[in-house]
């Protein structure tokens, strides 16, 4: 993924969900650290810091259903923004992760 296309899917992304519902949280130190990592590793490719905790929260939350779609072979879930939007968003998770060696086995 190029940072252009990372940044085009997260100002998307960031305008296009409303921010006047927030929630608050309580989370481990450690899944706070990865949220903050996955949050400056995304705002790296824009240029100036747009994504925010809520965002991050919610592109995980999405990945996390469409994976399941994946999973189970209920593609009929899947749209357009998966291609558009959340690949390039879910790639600077992965990098996150993969640094930490959370898929190690």
């Amino acid at each position: 993924m190029t940072d252009d296309e990372i940044a085009t899917a997260a100002e998307r992304f960031h305008e296009d969900v409303s921010h006047q519902f927030q929630v608050s949280l309580t989370m481990s130190m450690e899944t706070r650290e990865r949220l903050r990592a996955i949050q400056d590793e995304l705002n790296d490719c824009l240029e100036e810091q747009t994504v925010n905790t809520n965002d991050v929260m919610r592109i995980a939350l999405l990945s996390a259903a469409r994976y399941h779609a994946l999973a189970t072979g209920d593609l009929g879930d899947l749209e357009a923004i998966d291609e558009e939007r959340l690949v390039p968003l879910t790639a600077p998770v992965r990098d996150v992760l993969d640094e930490e060696g959370v898929f190690d086995g």
